[in-house]
Formats: structure tokens, sequence, C-alpha cells
């Protein structure tokens, strides 16, 4: 899911970014700070608290954000190269199912230990979540196992597409697209009542509802990569004050005067592409680069796992110190899992002449 390590590489090539040597650690932390805050919004909800983030879903749509921007700017010239669309995905899929296989299997293991169910029952369900394939069901989750997922189909659907399509679009109709891509989320977050299309199981007639949340933040953020894949700079915040704008933000919006769903439509749609920019263009010591590179990485089991960790200890009962013991269990078995399983994945390889260019 994150590739932030692959920017700064592209950035010192250009020349374009002699402030912004290396990587750019700073979006791998965002990444870690987005994941930590959903898995807080989740426990409020798991606990039946009424925490600091009750909505804490929106920073979901910063994956998406960070995924388009991070792509233009580390993956496009390889693209434009000769990778074909059906070969990134595949690629991208590898990269991911790591991810679908420890949040999957984990869950899984919780519903035959801890919920009973059937381990026949579980092994099928458990082969199609693995497999990619979700529920059309209109009934319970996407996907059977492990709700957080759905990001993650969702997201190789839009790397596919950015292969196949999105490359060939000139920058200065990305904006356009992006436009009419908030068109549709502002319909489909006013039909909805919030920002929260994807999580639950589709039908045949409300397959296409998560779209348009995918779709805006997502070429939004490759049209923000081109920009900066280009040169373009504005001043940059403080870091601490740049990192804490996403967090700080998606804690205010509970309290703007508007409707759940225009609430939600405002963060998303103009507070967050501007919070992320802002954090791309921050400037961090040395010493916390690696720190937030770790944090990045360890987000990817965190945030597949911590639903799950969660649930299960809920049912050795709520309050306080059960809902301390859930957080630091899920940020434990994610732990162990980030030691254990390589999310890093390979780099594609660019064939022939092209390879060169």
């Amino acid at each position: 899911m994150t590739q932030a390590s692959a920017i700064g590489a592209q950035a010192s090539a250009t020349g374009a970014d002699a402030a912004h040597p290396g990587r750019l650690s700073q979006l791998d932390g965002l990444r870690g700070f987005a994941a930590l805050v959903i898995m807080l919004y989740h426990s409020a909800l798991v606990f039946r608290t009424h925490g600091p983030f009750v909505r804490g879903y929106l920073l979901v749509d910063l994956f998406f954000l960070l995924s388009g921007f991070v792509l233009a700017v580390s993956t496009e010239k390889k693209l434009n190269a000769g990778v074909g669309a059906l070969a990134f995905a595949w690629a991208r899929f590898l990269r991911l199912w790591p991810l679908v296989a420890v949040g999957a299997g984990v869950a899984a293991v919780w519903a035959v230990v801890g919920g009973g169910r059937p381990v026949l029952d579980t092994a099928w369900v458990l082969l199609l979540d693995l497999a990619m394939i979700p529920v059309l069901s209109g009934a319970g989750p996407f996907y059977r196992l492990n709700g957080p997922q759905w990001t993650l189909f969702w997201e190789l659907v839009a790397n596919f597409v950015h292969a196949l399509l999105l490359r060939r679009v000139p920058t200065r109709w990305l904006l356009l697209l992006a436009a009419l891509m908030g068109a549709a989320l502002i319909h489909t977050v006013r039909r909805h009542g919030g920002d929260t299309m994807g999580v639950s199981a589709l039908t045949w007639k409300t397959w296409w509802m998560p779209i348009p949340r995918v779709g805006f933040s997502y070429v939004l953020g490759v049209w923000l990569g081109r920009l900066y894949k280009g040169g373009a700079r504005t001043p940059a915040l403080p870091w601490f004050v740049a990192l804490a704008l996403p967090v700080a933000g998606v804690m205010a919006v509970p309290y703007l005067p508007l409707r759940n769903a225009h609430g939600d439509l405002v963060f998303v749609m103009a507070f967050l592409p501007l919070a992320m920019w802002l954090v791309a263009m921050a400037r961090i010591p040395a010493w916390l680069a690696p720190r937030l590179d770790w944090l990045g990485a360890f987000s990817l089991p965190l945030y597949c796992v911590h639903l799950t960790v969660l649930v299960a200890v809920s049912t050795l009962g709520h309050g306080l110190p059960f809902l301390t013991l859930a957080i630091a269990a899920s940020c434990a078995v994610a732990w162990v899992f980030h030691r254990l399983v390589s999310f890093k994945g390979k780099p594609l390889a660019v064939k022939g002449a092209a390879a060169a260019a």
C-alpha cells in the first residue's frame, strides 16, 4: 500500500526537489497516523464509547488520495515505458495480497475459535476472501471475514484503471475528471447520508456507489502527484503542524455547523487534499524519518488485523480496562505480523529498450 520510499529517488532524478532529499517519509508517517485513527474509531464502535474520532472513517479516503499521489510520482514513468495494465495490476495484487492473507487469516481463526463457526464453512469463506471475491448479496460486510479488506479491493481497481487509462490522461484534464468524480461524490454522499460507501456488501444495483468515493480522492491524488513531480512547491508549515493537521481536522468535523453528509464532504473534498499536500511539503528532521518509515510499514498489518482483535477482546468485557487491552493487543498482533511478513513486494521491471528511457 505504501510506496513513499520510491518518491525521493524520482524527485532527485529530476532535480526538482533539492529541499526534499531521500524518501518522503512524512507520507509513510501520515498513513500510519491514519491507520491509528481508524483503529481508535473502530474501538469506539466496538466498545460503544464516544471518543474523539467518531468520524475517523474519513481517513480511509486519505489512503486513496495517497495511493494516487505516490503512484503518479513513482510509477507512471514505468507505466509509460511499457508496463502493461494487467502486469501492473498483477504486481500490485501480489504486493497487497499478504495484507489480505494476514487480515482474513486472523479473522478466520477467531471465527472458529471464538465464534464457533464450522471449520469447513470458515475455510470456504476464507478461500473466497483470499481470492478477493466480494459479497454482492446486499447483506453483511463487503468481505465476509475482515471488513477493512474492502479498501484493498478498490485500491487494486484504481491501480488497474490508472495503468490502463489514467496514465494517458493529460494532467490538465485530470482536474476536470476529479471534478466530475466530485460531483458524483456529492450526489452519493447526500443520498447515502455520509461518506461510508464501500464498507457494506453491495448489490447489482448499488455496486457503483463506492466508485465516486475512491475515484475522487485517487484521481485528485494523481493530479497532485504530477504537480509535485513537475516541480510544484508551496511554502511549508512546521513538520509537526503539518502532520497534526489531518488528525486535528477529523476530530473537528463533528463540531462543524453542518449535517453529517455535508461535513464529510467538506473534509474529504476541501480539507484532506490540502492537508496531504502540506504534509508532502513539510521538511522533517533526519532523526524522525526512520521512525515515520517504520510507522508507515507497521500501519499495514495494523489496519488489517485491528478490527478482529478489537472484537475478540470485547467478548471479555467492556469498559476502559478492556478497551485499553484491545488497543494494546491490536498493536501487539500487528507488530508480530510486521516482523514475520514482508509487505514490500518486488519493484516492477521494465523490459527492453524502453527501460532505459
